[in-house]
């Protein structure tokens, strides 16, 4: 009885420390409290981290239009290019960050008659099959005394870059800038004329252009 007693006694004891043991692992390890972080790490909620870049603007095609006028056989003609794309990085606040790049596309030269269309895409004037753009680009634009504005770049013609300051006019749209102005170029100083076509009596050397560009504000 007793052996049996003290077998018993035994066994509880197993039990309840078993127990014991049990109710210790099966409670949690006192979490310590996270450290604060540094007031200057905080993000404020929904705010996107400024890039610092200046707005990116492109050209809506449907409103925009590239026009230009010259003389031939004594007599004003005019035409435009159907085809154009202007991209502008503009900061008016840092006009020396601010750029404009212009690309037309020569083929699509449109003075309301085919056999001139023809002929100023030709290889003695535009050559279009050779030298399918002409480009402007300026790499700053610069504050003008009238209140508008210049963009300092280089315009190429056919295989023929010279710099250029092209007069601006800029006025914010509900989409984002109009961007206008006129300017005045000598198609030989480009050699947009060989052979016969360098003489001006036929067709005037000066050309007179003049554009206006709807222009959205990207949004990325």
């Amino acid at each position: 009885m007793t052996n049996y007693l003290a077998i018993l006694g035994a066994t509880l004891s197993l039990f309840a420390a078993a127990c014991h043991a049990s109710q210790d692992t099966a409670k949690p390890a006192a979490v310590k409290p996270a450290a604060a972080a540094p007031a200057s790490a905080a993000t404020p909620a929904a705010t996107t981290p400024a890039t610092g870049a200046p707005p990116r603007y492109t050209q809506n095609a449907a409103k925009s239009s590239l026009k230009f006028t010259f003389e031939q056989a004594g007599a004003a003609a005019s035409g435009n290019f159907k085809k154009f794309t202007t991209v502008l990085i503009y900061d008016e606040k840092n006009l020396a960050a601010s750029s404009l790049n212009v690309r037309v596309e020569i083929a699509s030269v449109d003075t309301q008659e085919p056999e001139r269309d023809a002929m100023l895409k030709d290889a003695d004037l535009f050559n279009a099959a050779k030298y399918p753009a002409a480009t402007f680009v300026a790499s700053s634009l610069a504050k003008r005394s009238d209140g508008g504005f210049e963009a300092v770049g280089k315009l190429t013609i056919r295989d023929t870059t010279h710099d250029l300051r092209l007069p601006l006019t800029l006025k914010p749209t509900p989409d984002g800038l109009e961007l206008s102005g006129k300017t005045a170029n000598k198609r030989l100083d480009y050699g947009v004329g060989q052979g016969e076509m360098k003489a001006t009596d036929s067709v005037g050397d000066e050309v007179k252009i003049e554009y206006a560009v709807s222009l959205v504000r990207s949004r990325s």
